[in-house]
């Protein structure tokens, strides 16, 4: 049972989310982010890289150095309150659990298999016997061939030792086949999207951390308008998060860089 210092202790916590959250989000809606409509997508962009708190263009380029780094500064904050929150706990376990890959479906052993095969071979025929009987005399009379080829193949293939062996070993390997893909899809599953979020946001920090020590600040642009592009050709083939931090600038983006730094921290990574 926790102790009431501890209680009180998740309280305070709890109680500095909330209100890192509201700060956040009066601060942060004057660049632009919505974070009603961030909030949904946290969960998903974790999995798949980092939070896309893009504020409004034309808003962060007319925002002076100091209001960036500020803005900057909130939004990480923003994200560290949230992803500590049980509104985002809640979201991140449903998610999860609907993400999880299905075990394959339970079909029986072979043998189980080769006998519905062939009690559905004779159910078709007597569903076609019917349907025959139906008609007229003379279609009847040309469909009696087709029906009692249709018996002598299921016969034929009852009664076949070699076929029945074939038949079974397929099912035998599809089953191993099927379940090898179960585990190998149940182990990425695992990887990607791990019990505990802290795992997840432990990763992504790291990641983002030697992203930003990564961006050459002083590469060089060349071209007129929005036809730039980077004179050395190596920084034209980097990824799309690695230009939106130069184009973001070298301040704000130390101050990601320090923020995510002590967040790391305080995880234990």
């Amino acid at each position: 049972m926790l102790s009431r210092m501890q209680m009180f202790s998740r309280g305070l916590v709890l109680a500095a989310a909330g209100v890192a959250i509201a700060v956040a989000q009066t601060s942060l809606s004057k660049f632009g982010v919505n974070l009603n409509e961030l909030k949904p997508q946290v969960v998903e962009s974790l999995r798949n890289g980092f939070i896309p708190a893009y504020p409004n263009r034309k808003a962060y380029q007319a925002a002076p150095v100091a209001a960036r780094v500020a803005f900057v500064n909130e939004a990480m904050a923003w994200a560290k309150a949230y992803t500590e929150s049980a509104a985002f706990k809640a979201d991140y376990d449903k998610r999860r659990i609907a993400a999880k890959p299905a075990a394959p479906e339970a079909k029986g052993s072979a043998d189980d298999q080769y006998n519905k095969l062939l009690a559905d071979q004779r159910k078709s025929l007597e569903e076609m016997k019917k349907n025959v009987a139906q008609m007229s005399a003379d279609m009847q009379k040309q469909m009696q061939p087709v029906i009692k080829q249709m018996e002598e193949t299921i016969e034929k293939t009852a009664k076949d030792p070699q076929m029945a062996g074939i038949m079974k070993n397929s099912y035998s390997a599809q089953a191993t086949s099927d379940e090898e893909h179960y585990k190998k899809e149940l182990a990425r599953y695992e990887k990607e999207f791990p019990a505990d979020p802290k795992v997840l946001i432990t990763k992504r920090l790291r990641e983002f951390i030697a992203l930003c020590n990564d961006v050459n600040f002083d590469a060089k642009l060349v071209g007129t308008g929005t036809n730039m592009r980077f004179a050395d050709q190596q920084y034209e083939q980097k990824s799309d998060q690695w230009k939106l931090l130069y184009r973001a600038g070298k301040e704000p983006t130390e101050a990601a860089r320090a923020y995510a730094a002590n967040w790391l921290k305080q995880l234990g990574g």
